[in-house]
């Protein structure tokens, strides 16, 4: 016979029989299609990915030639993320179907030994180190370019984050020596909705 404490409830028995298996944890898959996004656009990419991710050349040629079209785009744009969440994961499973261990380790998917590429974007940083704007430009431009899986996470995190006190040390020289709107010009920013400035701001 099975006892309980008092206030304690018994789990998982009914009519007197413990359950067969552990109790399922976590939510169900989802059987139906995601509520969000253009259904139609990531349809038609989700074909042309399959189709045109077949090898890893082409696969690599595919996710760089986005990343270059749509660089700039908004990071909300939740189909464009979707759609390059997609390409990252077909390169990413192809390069152990055709790279050894030891090639995902220490070269890029580009054909670059991965030590040669972070050394020279920091090198190239260095010798840029007064210059706050185009340090933006050799950040951007690594990102864009080597973002995994094109490059292994640990390497390009590493190197990004070097990068990024680089960029942040030239930044806080003259961090307030333009003023509100001169930054945004220099940033190509477009102003949908300016909030009231307090009195004495400049």
């Amino acid at each position: 016979m099975t006892t309980t404490a008092p206030g304690q409830r018994q789990r998982g028995v009914q009519g007197g029989r413990a359950p067969l298996g552990p109790a399922k944890e976590g939510a169900d898959f989802r059987l139906e299609p995601s509520p969000y996004g253009n259904k139609e656009k990531r349809a038609a990419w989700e074909a042309r990915i399959a189709e045109g991710t077949k090898s890893l050349r082409d696969g690599v040629a595919m996710l760089l030639e986005w990343r270059a079209e749509h660089g700039d785009d908004a990071v909300t744009d939740q189909d464009d993320l979707w759609i390059e969440a997609k390409l990252e994961a077909r390169v990413a499973v192809a390069r152990f179907d055709e790279m050894t261990n030891d090639q995902v380790r220490n070269e890029t998917l580009t054909d670059e030994k991965v030590a040669d590429v972070c050394q020279a974007a920091l090198r190239d940083a260095e010798d840029n180190a007064d210059d706050p704007n185009r340090l933006e430009e050799i950040v951007a431009a690594f990102r864009n370019r080597y973002k995994p899986p094109i490059m292994p996470s640990s390497p390009f995190m590493r190197t990004e984050t070097e990068l990024a006190e680089i960029m942040m040390k030239a930044r806080e020289l003259d961090w307030y020596g333009e003023t509100l709107e001169e930054l945004r010009d220099s940033r190509g920013v477009v102003v949908l909705k300016a909030g009231k400035r307090k009195k004495g701001a400049s």
